[in-house]
């Protein structure tokens, strides 16, 4: 009985040392890690949904791609996109861009978008300031991030200045604006508008 019983007692004890040791090496495994490639993929799809104009799945996608890794810059700039597509909640959208803009500030796209929710939201007129210098930031960038969604050119990007400029009640600027707009592109709306609204 006793020999059955130290069998026993060292049968719980090597199995408790086991599990201990699998939980430690757990603990130190990489799921803590960022799944970069996990990542990516969520990132990608997102996109693809974001390009298909179904940004409810496109905004699934770019947070679970946070999920994985929270530094990969153009999730939280997808997350930012999405939320202005679903017009749910410009704080969120903010917050998003700045993040993108924290972990990589060459992302051309996110400055477009931190620029958008200022020029929207336009509470006070450091918005519009503030919309003006977040897309000189976005000309300075990475181009491989600009023209993707939501913009065409260069042309809408000097059109929103020209718009923050008109705004601030600064007719001169704004003018110098619509001018390098419409010498890219001769019929952006936004620009002939804006320039009609001048003239009067």
């Amino acid at each position: 009985m006793r020999s059955v019983t130290f069998k026993t007692i060292s049968y719980i004890a090597h199995a408790t040392s086991v599990i201990i040791c699998l939980l430690v090496l757990n603990g130190c495994s990489s799921d803590s890690e960022p799944d970069t490639l996990g990542a990516v993929n969520y990132k990608e799809q997102g996109w693809r949904f974001y390009s298909s104009g179904d940004y409810a799945q496109a905004l699934l996608s770019f947070e679970r791609a946070v999920n994985f890794d929270e530094t990969l810059a153009d999730a939280h700039n997808g997350i930012g996109w999405s939320h202005l597509s679903l017009s749910l909640n410009a704080p969120l959208a903010q917050e998003a861009f700045q993040n993108a803009i924290q972990h990589d500030n060459s992302n051309a796209d996110a400055w477009v978008g931190l620029a958008t929710v200022l020029y929207l939201r336009n509470k006070e007129t450091n918005d519009f300031t503030s919309a003006i210098r977040s897309i000189d930031n976005a000309l300075q960038g990475d181009a491989q991030y600009l023209f993707r969604h939501d913009y065409q050119s260069q042309a809408d990007l000097y059109a929103l200045k020209a718009a923050c400029y008109y705004y601030l009640g600064e007719h001169r600027p704004a003018t110098a604006e619509i001018d390098k707009a419409l010498q890219i592109d001769t019929t952006n709306r936004t620009a002939i508008a804006l320039q009609n609204l001048l003239r009067k």
